[in-house]
This record gives C-alpha cells, structure tokens and sequence, in this order.
C-alpha cells in the first residue's frame, strides 16, 4: 500500500502508520545550517488497506495546496476544510435546480436529452457524494464519475463536459466553494484518449441499391418496412430518429426533428433529395414521397430517439449488411446506420454542392458538417472551383464594369 500511496505525495514527503495505528504523513526538508528537519501532520483515517482511496484522495488535496505555496500543516488543515464541504452544500437539491436551469435557459435541452446525456453523469456524482470515500474537490469528483465510460469516447467527453457544467453551475448559484469544487480548467485529461476509431463507410449508390433488394427479397413485413426506411435516408440524408418527424406543407417534404444542445436549436427544414443513380445512369424511380402520402408504413419503433440503435439491430442481423460490412473493412472502415448519411453528404459534395447548403439540408451547422464531412471535399472539385474564380484574373476596374 505505501507503494501506491508514494506515487500521490507531496514533494518530500512519506506515509506511514504512527504508534496509534493511524496513518501519518511527514515532510523532511534541509535548514540553513545544513541540518535535517521535519515536520508531519496525522490524517484521519485508519493505516489499513479498507481507507487507501480515502488516503490517496487526501494526500492529492494536500500535494495540491501545498504546490500552491502551503506548508504541509496549512495544506493538511485546508485539506480537512474541503472535506468537511462535502456535507455543507445540499448536492441532491443543487442537482434538481441544475436540471431545472438546463430545461429552462440558454437552448432549453429537452427531457430525453436531459436523461440521456446529463442524469447519468450527475445522478453519478451525487451517488460518490453519499457513499463512502466521498472525492474532496471538484476534479477528483468528475473524475471518479466519468470513470464508467470508455476512456476517450465520445460519451465519456459528454459526461465529463455535462459533469463539469454541474460543478460550475453549483460554484456560480449556489455558493459552493470555487476553490475547492471548480470542475479542472482543462478537460482533456479527464476526457482521456484512445486508440483512434476507424472511419465511418459512405455507402456507394451500387451498395445502396444491393442492400434495398436484399431487404426487399426477405419478404416480411419488417424488412420491406426497413427497406424503406433506407431508401429515405440514403436520398434524404436523414438521421434515423427523423423517420419519424417527417410532415407535408403542401407539396413540400419536411423534417420537423428540432435537435437541442447546449450550442443552440435546430429548426425544422425542407428535404431535398439526391437521388441514387443505378448502373445504367438513371435516377431510382422510388417515388418516397408518393409512398409516404399513400401512407406505406415505416419500422415499428418504441421511442424514435432509439431508431439508430433499433436500425442498427436489425440491419446487423442481416446477410446483405454483413457482406457490405466486409466490403468496408477491406478500407478499413465501419459500417453503420449513419452510413446512408454520409452517402448524402458523398453524393452532394461530388455533383460541388456548396457545403452551406449540403449542411442546411441535413439539419446541423456549417462548422458541424465541415468538422464530419470535409473527407468528402476531393482535390479535383477544390481545383475546380479555384479555376473557375481565379482561371482569368480580372482588375478592379473590370470587375467594376461587370
């Protein structure tokens, strides 16, 4: 144990047991004179395995304030204030007026984006807040938390970043120490990295129009009801959960789906189709939209915020999605729902579509798409578009004269 414990000390400093049994720490340092001198303070818990993590946890809060300009005994007592702050604030109720903040102001997330992506992370911390080795300050809070998600993951940089909204909001309205229950300046730590995921597969056309006939040959209903379901997000660039949000004005196709975030609102938009191609040059006759007005069914889902994970689930079942899967490994790629997406984004950027519309058309930022998407910006069309602005320079006065 004093191995482990060695690895979170302060400059200088040894851990042990004292005549009590309790552990005990202790600084030795140089005076002038050349003599050596020391100085050690008794922590609060018993010398035994049962409180490693309750010591740890301490000796950082000490190595902390002490890096900070405290000698060893002022950073042991400023260490025993942030521990008794744990049981000074109301963390359950801090919680519930966070939630209520988030639904209320700024974007106004919703209840499932709410539960999805902020309960699991807050409800965590307030658990280590009521168990027992309760972290002492803020980072080692956020870190204990987010420890249940894989290291460098998407989810667990939602986690870490909601987790920290909840610590600075707790600071800001609620007077919870800032010295002590600030989240970390920088996350990227908390975040963590891992090995690099591969890309994710744009179908070809070909591929699109393969996995529809192979959908389609099952025969039953679920299939054929799927097999519509990716024709309308292959030529509509549509996220799964849209499926289900899409309403006529008048003549026009639309997708109502509203996407919260803490970055702002998406708004409802016209769908635009980039139709597939089949072998012989000529646009798919799938008539989408005749269908959907005829009301041919979609896919049965529950909660149409779980369609990309129920899509996912039956398309992996499927021979024609595993035979497609392959064809995407050899590029060392994945297959995924999404995958019709990106074919959207594909198909647009090749026939120099301009990104602002490409990304109005699939419901997310300019800065979004071009983050996701700017793979699919070939060299060829970039050239392109330089020849066409700058192949024959113009003077000012003849751009003037224009």
């Amino acid at each position: 144990m004093r191995g482990q414990l060695r690895h979170h000390l302060p400059s200088r400093c040894n851990i042990g047991p004292d005549k009590t049994g309790r552990a005990r720490l202790q600084q030795r340092f140089a005076m002038a004179d050349g003599s050596i001198s020391s100085k050690s303070v008794a922590l609060p818990y018993a010398w035994s395995e049962a409180h490693e993590h309750d010591l740890i946890q301490r000796a950082r809060m000490i190595a902390k304030f002490m890096v900070q300009g405290e000698d060893l005994r002022a950073a042991a007592t400023l260490a025993n204030g942030a521990s008794s702050e744990v049981t000074r604030y109301n963390w359950p109720a801090i919680a519930a007026a966070f939630e209520k903040h988030k639904h209320e102001h700024g974007a106004g997330i919703s209840s499932t984006t709410w539960d999805r992506k902020y309960n699991p992370v807050v409800a965590r911390m307030i658990e280590l807040m009521s168990g027992q080795g309760v972290p002492i300050n803020g980072p080692n809070l956020l870190e204990a938390a987010v420890r249940q998600w894989e290291l460098g993951s998407r989810s667990r940089q939602i986690a870490t970043q909601n987790g920290a909204a909840f610590l600075r909001y707790a600071v800001e309205r609620h007077g919870v120490s800032s010295r002590t229950w600030s989240p970390p300046h920088n996350l990227t730590n908390v975040v963590g990295r891992r090995v690099p995921s591969r890309e994710q597969f744009a179908l070809s056309d070909a591929q699109v129009i393969r996995l529809v006939e192979g959908l389609q040959a099952i025969g039953n209903d679920e299939a054929v009801s799927w097999a519509f379901a990716v024709q309308l997000c292959a030529e509509y660039g549509l996220r799964p959960t849209e499926l289900f949000r899409l309403r006529f004005k008048g003549d026009q196709l639309w997708c109502m789906y509203c996407k919260k975030s803490g970055g702002g609102t998406t708004k409802p938009r016209r769908l635009l189709l980039a139709p597939v191609i089949d072998l012989d040059g000529s646009p798919m006759q799938w008539r989408l939209e005749q269908r959907l007005l005829a009301g041919e069914r979609l896919p049965q889902v529950v909660d149409p915020s779980l369609a990309g994970d129920r899509m996912g689930r039956f398309l992996r079942r499927q021979v024609i999605w595993k035979q497609l899967s392959i064809e995407a490994e050899h590029l060392g790629e994945e297959l995924v729902p999404y995958s019709l997406r990106h074919r959207y984004s594909s198909t647009c950027h090749r026939n120099n579509v301009p990104p602002k519309f490409i990304a109005e058309a699939m419901g997310h930022s300019l800065e979004t798409h071009l983050r996701r998407y700017a793979r699919f910006v070939s060299q060829g069309a970039a050239a392109a578009a330089f020849e066409t602005a700058f192949g024959v320079v113009k003077t000012e006065q003849e751009l003037q004269k224009c």
